[in-house]
Parts: structure tokens; C-alpha cells; sequence
């Protein structure tokens, strides 16, 4: 197995470990192995651990940030409230939780079963997850090494793909993983800790994502969306759902950060006054003494999100039918039935009663795109808090309004942030590849768009 991209010196681990930002370890997957002699049934459910925890922890908490779904209450968690987020923010994200970590683990699953032409739906598997862990790279940064970054020691200051070469690869890293399940394995995708799924399903349905969030760039993504979705999966049962341990070291990031850093981070006020008469609130968020409101409390079992073993979705069935709603719409349909639909879908996942759901998605009466993005905006909370800011610099919804004091040296313009910067490492271990990508996308800034959602 090659040595790749980022060399870890194991005797400085726990000092880089030790000295994380206020986001801290809860990035991590504490039970990782490593190793050449590491059997694929082993890599898989780390690799499938870490890139959910990719999904919601410090990355998430970024973008639950800028979209005000959280705020800074104390501590560094303020700071990144007014948009002072520095070049160290996302390091341990980008280092161990990605390029050394969940996209490691895949290039290494597709090289082996490639060499050994076996084990051909945990390559399928595998660049499933390649395909996600791209797209929330890319969502985050733009501009990403991906093409040579998996080479091992043959090339350790691998160059950035562009954001549209990347999206380009996650459709053929879907398009691959869906031929390779399309292929005969009587062992199935070893190790695979999200059983029983309907994988080819699966890579539809994030096709699906992947189209509709370049809606400002391809005048048919709706059209193509909407051919991936009829080939997905249709209920919450079929839903890809990995589900954290219920134990202190293995458990959902955001339930760790309440332990490990409390009430540096709560609910923000407009998403509180968002949440006024839905069903869900009392699942998202409870209050305290001061009527602050708390996304987490020690032993208060009602918080769906919140718990040691809070599930996480790779793509939920609302996601998608929140997908379909908005592209039928852009297709000039009525997308009415997809959008009671995904609020359906989201109410009955986290355990909301019957009559309860019907009385809300009674209240629910306009399907102009607004309301879809932002009822999906109150769906993704949680579970995918990443599509909602995608959502958000693709659509303008909901309308964010900045922090007043968000203008600052990385942040000129003050706006809510475009894209977060590339980590201080590669500034200082791949100079020449980091500069070409900062030069591509037209600067190093907060408020630097990025090819997908620029205008």
C-alpha cells in the first residue's frame, strides 16, 4: 500500500492531535486502523466512520454557522460567528479527516480490489464514498487536489482539479460504483456498516445532488436530476443511514461537541423564530433558564440530533424529494406533491406524530422555489448542514442576512462567507499547487466565489 499525500510522523500525532483548534477531535475517528496488512473488511466501516463524521462536525458546525442555524456563544465559536475564520479552522478536516483519512481509505479500497480484480462491490462502495467526500471537499474549498493526490510517495505536492473537473469526476465515480454493483460479488461490499442497501439506489440519488448544485451552471441539471431520481431509492427505509455508537468515543460529533465544549455553541435566534410553531422544534432545540435556546443538553433523550447514537444520512429521502420538488419546478411542473413529500419524509425520520405532520403540511401552502429551499433548509438541520449552505449560495434562501461585524481581513466585504480557506498546510508544504488554485479562483478569501455558485 503507497504511502499518501499527507505523511503522518506517528511521534507528532498526539502533539497535532492535542493542539486542535476549539473544533477539536470530535473530527476524528478515534478507532482508525492503518497498514498494509489491514484486511478491506477493516477499512471499510472506518473508512464509512470518518466520512461521517466528515459530514457533521467541524466542517458541518462551519456551515451551520454561516447559515445561522448555530451561534457563537463563547469561545472561538463567537469568532467564527463574525466570519473570523482562519486558514487552521478546517486542518485536522482537510489532514485527517479527509486526505489522510475517509478519501485515503477509498483510493486505497479501489487500488487493491483494481490490482486483485476482486472484491468489485467494495471498489462499488468505495467510490461511492469518494464521490461524497469530493463533493463536500469541493463544497467547501472549490478548487481540491484529487487527479494525483493519491499517488504516495511518487508525488507528494499533488496539483488542484478544478471545481468543474471535480463534479466531472464525482458523475464518473457514480457512474463506475454503479457498473461495479451492477457486476456479480457473492461477498457484497465487505465490511459495509449501512447493510442491506440498495447501493446502485444510492449512487442515483447522489447523482441527483450532485446535478442540482450546479444549477447555476448546467441549464439542464434540473432535467438530469430528475432522470437520477426516478432511478433511486423511494422511502426512508431505503435510505443509506449510518448509525453512530452510543458511547462516548464513538459517538455523533455534535452530540461530542455539547459534552466536550458546552454552550459554546446554541441554537441561533433565527432559526429559533423559524422553528415557531413546527412540530420539530422541541426535537432540534430546547431552552434554557436565559430562553437561549440549546441544540444540546445532558440527558434530554428528545433531541434527535443530539445523541451519542444520532444516525447519519450519506443522502436522506428528504434530501431528495426536496431535490425532485425543486427541480420540478424548474422544469415549469407543479412540484406541490414532492414538497409534502420531503417535509413528510423528514417528520416521519425523526419520530413526529401523524396528526401532527398533517397539521403542519397544512400550513404549508406556497411551492415557489423560496419555500422549498427554505423547508429544506429546516430538514437538512442536523444531518446534512452542508446542502443547506449549498443551497443557500446557489439560491440567495433563505434570505441570511450577514453578521454586521463579519467584515474582517479574510472576509473584506462582510457577506455571509462564499467558501472557507484552504488549511495553513498547504500554504506551507504544497506552496506551488496551492498558489495555482488560490490564482485560478481569483483569490484566498472568505468572499471569493467558487465556480459552482458564482454568478
Amino acid at each position: 500500500m503507497k504511502k499518501y499525500y499527507k505523511i503522518i510522523i506517528p511521534v507528532f500525532l498526539g502533539i497535532i492531535l492535542s493542539s486542535c483548534d476549539d473544533f477539536g477531535d470530535t473530527n476524528l475517528d478515534p478507532g482508525r486502523p492503518g497498514g498494509e496488512n489491514v484486511s478491506l473488511v477493516a477499512i471499510t466501516p472506518t473508512m464509512q466512520t470518518q466520512t461521517h463524521r466528515n459530514i457533521v462536525a467541524s466542517a458541518g458546525r462551519l456551515a451551520g454557522i454561516v447559515t445561522q442555524q448555530f451561534i457563537g456563544f463563547d469561545a472561538q465559536q463567537v469568532a467564527f460567528t463574525q466570519y473570523a475564520i482562519p486558514e487552521s479552522s478546517l486542518s485536522d478536516v482537510w489532514e485527517f479527516g479527509l486526505y489522510t483519512g475517509s478519501m485515503r481509505d477509498c483510493a486505497d479500497m479501489i487500488e487493491r480490489a483494481n490490482a486483485t480484480g476482486e472484491n468489485i462491490h467494495t471498489r462499488g462502495l468505495a467510490k461511492i464514498y469518494m464521490a461524497a467526500n469530493l463533493g463536500l471537499t469541493t463544497n467547501c474549498f472549490g478548487d481540491i487536489p484529487y487527479s494525483d493526490a493519491f499517488l504516495g510517495s511518487d508525488n507528494l505536492a499533488p496539483t488542484y482539479d478544478s471545481q468543474e473537473e471535480i463534479y466531472a469526476s464525482i458523475q464518473n465515480l457514480l457512474d463506475e460504483a454503479i457498473a461495479d454493483f451492477g457486476q456479480t460479488d457473492p461477498e457484497g461490499p465487505l465490511g459495509d456498516l449501512v447493510a442491506a442497501t440498495d447501493w446502485i439506489a444510492v449512487a442515483h440519488a447522489l447523482k441527483a445532488r450532485y446535478y442540482m448544485q450546479l444549477t447555476k451552471r448546467d441549464a439542464t441539471a434540473s432535467e438530469k436530476a430528475l432522470s437520477e431520481i426516478s432511478l433511486a431509492f423511494s422511502s426512508n427505509d431505503d435510505s443509506p443511514i449510518f448509525q453512530f455508537e452510543g458511547t462516548p468515543n464513538g459517538g455523533n460529533p455534535l452530540a461530542l461537541f455539547g459534552i466536550q465544549r458546552p454552550n459554546t455553541l446554541i441554537i441561533d435566534p433565527f432559526f429559533d423564530n423559524l422553528m415557531d410553531n413546527d412540530p420539530r422544534k422541541t426535537k432540534f432545540m430546547t431552552p434554557n433558564v436565559d430562553g437561549d435556546q440549546l441544540f444540546f443538553e445532558n440527558g434530554n433523550t428528545e433531541l434527535f440530533w443530539a445523541q451519542y447514537s444520532s444516525p447519519s444520512p450519506l443522502i436522506s429521502y428528504s434530501e431528495l424529494k426536496f431535490i425532485e420538488a425543486e427541480a420540478i419546478l424548474r422544469t415549469g411542473g407543479d412540484p406541490s406533491v414532492a414538497l409534502q413529500d420531503a417535509i413528510t419524509a423528514n417528520m416521519e425520520f425523526i419520530g413526529i406524530a401523524p396528526a401532527d405532520i398533517t397539521a403542519y403540511l397544512a400550513t404549508v401552502t406556497g411551492t415557489d422555489l423560496e419555500t422549498i429551499i427554505i423547508e429544506k433548509y429546516k430538514a437538512m438541520y442536523g444531518a446534512a448542514p452542508i446542502e443547506s449552505w449549498n443551497d443557500y449560495r446557489r439560491t440567495g434562501f433563505p434570505a441570511l442576512v450577514a453578521n454586521p461585524e463579519g467584515a474582517n481581513g479574510s472576509n473584506p466585504s462582510g457577506i455571509v462567507p462564499r467558501r472557507f480557506l484552504y488549511p495553513d498546510s498547504e500554504r506551507l508544504s504544497n506552496t506551488a499547487s496551492y498558489e495555482a488554485a488560490i490564482s485560478n479562483q481569483g483569490g484566498h478569501l472568505l468572499d471569493n466565489d467558487i465556480w459552482a455558485f458564482e454568478d
